[in-house]
């Protein structure tokens, strides 16, 4: 009786803290269900031999998934812009045993991503996985040297790019895309008409969860399309990093007790990479382990036809090879 009641107590469970939001995203959410759930972690050695590029992984997310994905065996190619923040991250994971390098790359940077592709094609056969968790809030509206909006370009064009020049040119190809998302995205729709902020007053905070709504279109529709790679979206739930300190303050002083650690925040990601391709589901949101529904709140969702014309744009932007 009680192992046949155990899922339906889990699911309950699990949908109990979807429906009460807070619970579910803060780190109350991933401590019930590792509990509840019994998550144990990926065996060591399950990623030997494997190279794992990270973006944004000197700092928060990226850099605690960065450390999980090299204890199982991986090398890490750290993707970041501050040299200084990136040699020290080398040495830190260095000394923990894990195989890093480091390649300096502003990822709103179509030219510089291209030239990171580059880089990496030249340096290696085939990629396990990329996981894109660059990206911020920013108080201005900037420009990239190509005239994109900044945070647009770096959460949305440049991961696109990058994630399509590995599939195409590795020798023997590019595992799987991670794309790190927000639950911030779950408030905001895009605006197919002005996507760099072009024609509104900017608003740094609606812009960043507009690119990461964008995100969670674009695995779905490359998905749709039966493109290369596998890929999937992961919301972490709320963590404590510094890009939520430096960003949202006034959220962080409120929420701050409740906050995931990076390495909490960082469980699914580290999971999506480390479980076997047949046992995910492509171009789906993953929350604490589990597949999750895109829309939350009326008028979010990105139709189809949208959705294809998102990608078409996105794809003209990043000047993406047909």
């Amino acid at each position: 009786m009680s192992t046949s009641l155990a899922p339906i107590v889990r699911r309950g469970v699990d949908a109990a803290l979807e429906v009460a939001v807070v619970p579910s995203f803060s780190r109350i959410g991933s401590i019930v269900r590792s509990r509840v759930e019994g998550w144990e972690p990926a065996p060591p050695g399950t990623l030997d031999g494997e190279v794992v590029v990270i973006t944004g992984a000197t700092s928060g997310l990226g850099r605690a998934t960065a450390e999980a994905v090299g204890a199982l065996g991986a090398s890490i190619e750290l993707v970041g812009r501050n040299a200084e923040r990136g040699s020290a991250a080398v040495a830190e994971l260095s000394a923990v045993g894990v195989e890093a390098r480091f390649r300096p790359t502003d990822v709103g940077d179509v030219a510089a991503v291209s030239d990171l592709a580059d880089a990496l094609v030249a340096s290696h056969r085939r990629i396990h996985a990329v996981v894109h968790s660059a990206g911020g809030i920013t108080k201005e509206r900037q420009t990239t040297p190509q005239g994109l909006e900044t945070t647009w370009a770096s959460m949305v064009v440049g991961p696109r790019l990058l994630t399509r020049r590995l599939a195409t040119d590795l020798a023997d190809g590019l595992g799987r895309a991670v794309w790190v998302t927000s639950g911030g995205m779950y408030l905001q729709d895009v605006d197919m008409d002005d996507l760099g902020w072009e024609d509104r007053d900017w608003d740094g905070t609606r812009a960043y969860a507009q690119a990461k709504r964008a995100q969670v279109d674009i695995v779905a529709e490359a998905s749709a399309r039966g493109e290369a790679p596998l890929q999937v979206a992961v919301h972490p739930g709320w963590a404590n990093t510094p890009g939520v300190t430096d960003a949202l303050p006034g959220f962080d002083r409120v929420m701050g007790p409740i906050l995931r650690t990076p390495d909490e925040g960082a469980d699914s990601l580290v999971w999506l990479v480390a479980q076997p391709a047949e046992s995910l589901a492509p171009g789906a949101l993953y929350h604490d382990r589990r597949v999750r529904g895109t829309v939350r709140w009326p008028g979010t969702a990105t139709s189809t036809v949208d959705r294809a014309r998102l990608l078409r744009i996105v794809d003209d932007q990043a000047d993406v090879r047909p």
